[in-house]
């Protein structure tokens, strides 16, 4: 084999491997995110709702989720903290699966979740602004499904408002969840989705109040059904150098050579415009300089005139600049 066909072997092999990453290198999901591995992503408690027996699907899109219906006997909705507003064909795609039977979970300090609630027509809302107590956003309150209280901490978490709904979860005078019917399925509104994320810290812990909160959450209205995790609302955002020097060097390389990565670290600056593009210049100074090493000129223009329609047709590049628009 020539050197130069070697040098194309090793850039197929590379962009393959790319594709196969479910997000560019040294660009992860924000939030409660179930692909967050974080403290703040809820992928932890998608392995503790697992080993509770229930069966996780992860919800990249609402619409799409109506065409793989689940076997099992009962189906809950669980949406944590979401950081996009969902569209009118997102709600009545949800709306759907309530009325079908599903039950809901809603455990947001935002309002984005409002627009759920109103497509069912419930009159449950999300305040949105945070309640402090003693001057901390930070407190504990009471939660009460099933007859008995649990003392929980709440943080940075928002009043919920219903006029019908069933108060489940206050400090003082201050309602932070309630349960509402909806399309004559159950629904649990609470106004802080910490409370979702700290049940995974510790692992099935007896000691960890958030576990037993959402065991009687979830046993009021399903035993080891199905659960629709809503994966489609969060942002991405850039690794951070600390977690980049932790990384093995193939990531690090890939990551530090990634345009998409310096684009997103100044696009929540808007005064950083012009050293944002320099650090893409940079990174594709970089990235070419690599490439260089491994192939003549010619050879980069051959390989990617011959890759690109085929990354193109899997919507590759559509789908990296959908995703930093968003």
């Amino acid at each position: 084999m020539k050197n130069a066909d070697l040098s194309k072997l090793v850039v197929i092999v590379f962009l393959v491997a790319l594709l196969a990453e479910p997000f560019p290198a040294g660009v992860v999901l924000s939030g409660a995110s179930p692909h967050n591995t974080s403290y703040e992503g809820t992928s932890r408690l998608r392995e503790l709702l697992e080993e509770l027996g229930y069966e996780v699907r992860l919800v990249d899109s609402w619409t799409l989720t109506l065409l793989y219906p689940s076997s099992r006997s009962c189906r809950v909705i669980l949406i944590v903290s979401p950081e996009k507003p969902f569209t009118l064909d997102e709600t009545s795609a949800i709306a759907w699966l309530v009325k079908s039977g599903s039950g809901l979970i809603i455990a947001d300090e935002g309002t984005y979740s409002n627009a759920v609630l109103e497509a069912l027509d419930s009159d449950a809302r999300i305040l949105g602004e945070y309640v402090s107590f003693g001057g901390s956003q930070i407190f504990h309150g009471i939660v009460n499904v099933s007859g008995s209280d649990i003392l929980v901490y709440f943080a940075y978490a928002s009043r919920v408002l219903s006029s019908k709904g069933v108060t489940v979860a206050y400090r003082g005078d201050a309602v932070l969840g309630v349960k509402v019917s909806v399309g004559g399925s159950p629904a649990y509104v609470f106004g802080d989705g910490s409370i979702m994320t700290n049940a995974a810290l510790s692992k099935l812990s007896p000691d960890n109040p958030y576990v037993k909160l959402v065991k009687e959450v979830l046993n009021s209205i399903c035993l080891g059904g199905t659960i629709y995790l809503d994966s489609s609302k969060y942002g991405l955002k850039p690794v951070t150098t600390a977690e980049l020097m932790s990384s093995n060097l193939t990531y690090f390389a890939a990551a530090v050579s990634n345009p998409f990565r310096y684009l997103l670290t100044f696009s929540e600056n808007t005064g950083a415009v012009s050293l944002s593009i320099i650090s893409l210049t940079l990174s594709l100074i970089f990235s070419l300089t690599i490439l260089g090493r491994l192939l003549p000129w010619k050879g980069i223009l051959t390989t990617y005139w011959e890759i690109t329609p085929r990354l193109k047709q899997r919507g590759y590049v559509l789908s990296k600049v959908r995703n930093l628009a968003c």
